[in-house]
């Protein structure tokens, strides 16, 4: 059970090659279905293609989501290469009409190929239903849960939540996002190797799960991300967390292609809570959170989270950054080009606390949330707080979401 509480490390022990028959049986099932068009190929592409993922260590979300972020297998040398006049508004329409996405690639240098399917909701923003295999590992989801089963050991953790995390995938709205990072950087040229146009995208960001930096390869002609790569650091050096080495985009994929049934006899038991190390330097400055002492750790989340979702309707940056401290590197431009679909016009609920789990920083708990937006839609949200034990005293600070919000029919 130890060697798959951390799932990320889990993976890059594995050394069975993914199973071929998971994208026989899903192109079979796509085949029965209505046919997905492909995105028009040529000599510069071979399929449309793109990418999601949005990262949490220590869960499967980590090693596919922030990691399987973005950029190219190795430095992609462009002659004559010129900043861009190419807009990432161009790609984010190019990539509007796809609702699935099959990738793959790998994970931290190791050998073991990732294969991942997944499919976005109405929206096209976040991943309501996705299959992966890794090695030993096989992750699905199902009914607003991730489910991990490791073939070896024949048990299975569930957590809840959709915590695949290739919502954050190269949709529309995390491409808008990338164009609003501060060192965001777009230039166009020639590939030597094809002699296609290509667009080369690089940006860094701290979020929550550490800091990342990417690098993001474009076709010039198609608009749609082609390959990407990530690295758990701000400066793109050493082995990427994720190497993309091709993402296959279709209008849409049956739900039978995501069902996953682990034999009988196989242990389940519920994912532990944990968070990665990247940001504990930024969650354990005492400048940030607020002090609990007096209050049950309950009453502690329901305040701080109260404050924090106050702060948001209010577009109080500074002291989100103080109940939040992840969010102090982000740029005001992210907060800034928020849509109506990510204002927050009122708080429903906030929760008792679901989970626990703890981090080198002391207790944490997840806490679920039930918020309107100001589109009218109803979200349900997972914080994750951490508490913090001092010789000053306890305290907490919000560490984040736990996986992305779900809509609920309100």
């Amino acid at each position: 059970m130890k060697g798959t509480q951390d799932i990320s490390r889990a993976i890059r022990q594995l050394h069975v090659p993914a199973s071929p028959r998971l994208g026989e049986r899903i192109h079979t099932k796509i085949a029965q279905g209505t046919p997905a068009p492909s995105v028009p190929s040529g000599p510069e592409l071979t399929l449309g293609q793109i990418i999601t993922l949005f990262m949490k260590k220590k869960s499967i979300a980590y090693t596919f989501a922030t990691t399987l972020g973005l950029v190219l297998l190795g430095v992609l040398v462009l002659h004559h290469s010129s900043t861009s006049a190419w807009a990432m508004e161009q790609a984010i329409q190019a990539l509007k009409k796809y609702k699935a996405i099959h990738l793959t690639g790998y994970l931290d240098n190791d050998p073991t190929p990732v294969d991942v399917w997944a499919r976005s909701d109405a929206t096209g923003n976040l991943v309501e239903t996705g299959l992966a295999r890794a090695g030993n590992l096989t992750i699905w989801t199902k009914d607003n849960q991730t489910y991990v089963y490791d073939h070896a050991q024949n048990t299975v953790l569930v957590e809840p939540g959709i915590n695949f995390d290739l919502n954050f995938c190269f949709s529309p709205k995390l491409l808008a996002i990338i164009a609003k990072i501060k060192d965001y950087q777009a230039v166009e040229g020639e590939d030597p190797a094809t002699g296609q146009r290509r667009v080369i995208v690089t940006c860094s960001i701290v979020n929550p799960a550490g800091p990342q930096s990417f690098f993001m390869e474009f076709d010039a002609r198609s608009k749609l991300l082609i390959k990407a790569k990530a690295w758990p650091n701000l400066k793109q050096e050493g082995a990427p967390r994720f190497d993309v080495e091709e993402v296959v985009y279709f209008e849409d994929v049956p739900d039978s292609a995501f069902s996953f049934q682990p034999p009988a006899g196989a242990t389940i038991t519920n994912m532990p809570l944990s968070i990665p190390d990247a940001n504990l330097s930024l969650l354990s400055d005492p400048k940030t959170g607020i002090s609990v002492e007096g209050m049950t750790q309950e009453q502690a989340c329901r305040k701080i989270l109260e404050q924090l979702w106050a702060a948001g309707m209010k577009g109080d940056l500074a002291r989100i950054h103080e109940l939040w401290p992840v969010t102090a590197t982000w740029s005001d431009e992210l907060f800034s080009g928020l849509g109506a679909e990510d204002k927050i016009e009122q708080v429903l609920k906030i929760g008792g606390i679901e989970r626990t789990g703890r981090s080198k920083l002391g207790p944490l708990a997840q806490v679920p949330n039930l918020i309107r937006y100001q589109d009218g839609s109803v979200r349900g949200v997972w914080m994750i707080v951490q508490f913090r034990e001092t010789d000053h005293g306890t305290s907490c600070v919000v560490y984040g979401p736990h996986g992305y919000a779900l809509n609920v029919k309100k």
